[in-house]
């Protein structure tokens, strides 16, 4: 189980029979998502820039190409990714949710940039290369840590979701144990 830290809610005071403990928004086990949504974050950067020294460059066989479609479709993507990872790896409260909706933002963006990038451009997004290379860099620069970035930041993002805490309470009045059950806010 993760670390618990408890909130006290304002003009009450503390009593341990009371069962009306939350949780932060933070937990422990979004750090290994928030990690693999930095990485994939920064495979887009890197597949965009240093890409092309590899034969795998989306739009052309520049290196360190600084373009506006570049910016548009796969930079700023990516760093928004990044920083949605770290935001979910901090222990911050209300930072991981954020974060994870970053990350869920810029993974959507992956996905639906190619389709919607002709309504305000003139030009679309076609790759160059063989039909076989020209589907590697549609997986490989978009669609695929799209995805990723999308499952990830959504269980992440549910990691977060409302919970309901149980808490073992002892009644005063009766020497046996009570299970009180509340919904977490």
């Amino acid at each position: 189980m993760g670390q618990r830290y408890p909130f006290r809610f304002p003009g009450t005071a503390h009593n341990p029979g009371m069962a009306r403990e939350r949780t932060t928004a933070w937990t422990p086990r979004a750090i290994p998502f928030g990690f693999l949504i930095a990485l994939l974050g920064a495979w887009v950067i890197v597949a965009a820039l240093i890409g092309p020294a590899f034969n795998f460059g989306f739009f052309s066989d520049a290196s360190w190409n600084f373009s506006t479609k570049q910016w548009e479709t796969q930079l700023i993507p990516g760093i928004v990714a990044v920083v949605g990872g770290l935001m979910l790896m901090t222990p911050a409260r209300g930072g991981g949710a954020v974060g994870a909706l970053l990350a869920f933002a810029a993974g959507a963006w992956l996905i639906i940039c190619p389709i919607i990038y002709p309504l305000w451009s003139s030009g679309s997004i076609e790759p160059y290369g063989t039909e076989g290379m020209k589907a590697l860099r549609w997986i490989g620069h978009f669609y695929g840590p799209g995805g990723l970035i999308l499952f990830c930041a959504g269980y992440a993002y549910g990691l977060f979701a409302r919970r309901t805490v149980v808490q073992d309470t002892e009644v005063a009045a009766e020497p046996q144990r009570q299970r009180t059950v509340t919904a977490g806010t």
